[in-house]
């Protein structure tokens, strides 16, 4: 028999964190950023970058990949830069989405012992915008914790 007791480890909790990017530091070809820190273990119930100011180059081709220290992109592969446009949820590697979409499944679901990062790859820095990270999660560990780096 299997019983549910409510508390810390069922209640499903939020972090946010805004990053905006800057061409020679959150913005630095080939640079991680941190976007959440992570404490023990944790369940990623979902991930969801939102671009609230469209993403520039200041030339070449910059593109940005979502995951955690470790796997660059366990959560979203390189993705152009540019097509990261303000008012879109960034939820693949060709962002259209506006208005409602349903997350994807390489968003949600992922068990995670490593903080949360963004990392620049392409030919160049990814020069303004701003993109909003919304994690909703729940601990694992008795130590579990998602804060804003």
């Amino acid at each position: 028999m299997t019983f549910i007791v409510p508390g810390r480890g069922n209640t499903e909790l939020r972090a946010s964190n805004s990053i905006t990017y800057v061409a020679g530091t959150t913005g630095a070809n080939a640079a991680a950023t941190a976007i959440f820190t992570v404490t023990g273990d944790v369940f990623v119930v979902r991930l969801v970058p939102f671009c609230t100011t469209s993403l520039e180059e200041s030339a070449g081709t910059p593109s940005l990949a979502l995951g955690v220290v470790g796997n660059t992109a366990i959560f979203l592969a390189a993705t152009t830069a540019t097509a990261i446009d303000g008012g879109k949820f960034w939820l693949d590697t060709t962002p259209a989405e506006v208005g409602a979409v349903a997350v994807p499944a390489a968003l949600k679901d992922i068990a995670v012992t490593a903080n949360i990062q963004c990392l620049v790859g392409g030919t160049n820095n990814i020069s303004a915008g701003v993109i909003r990270y919304d994690v909703y999660w729940r601990p694992l560990s008795s130590d579990g914790l998602i804060v804003p780096a």
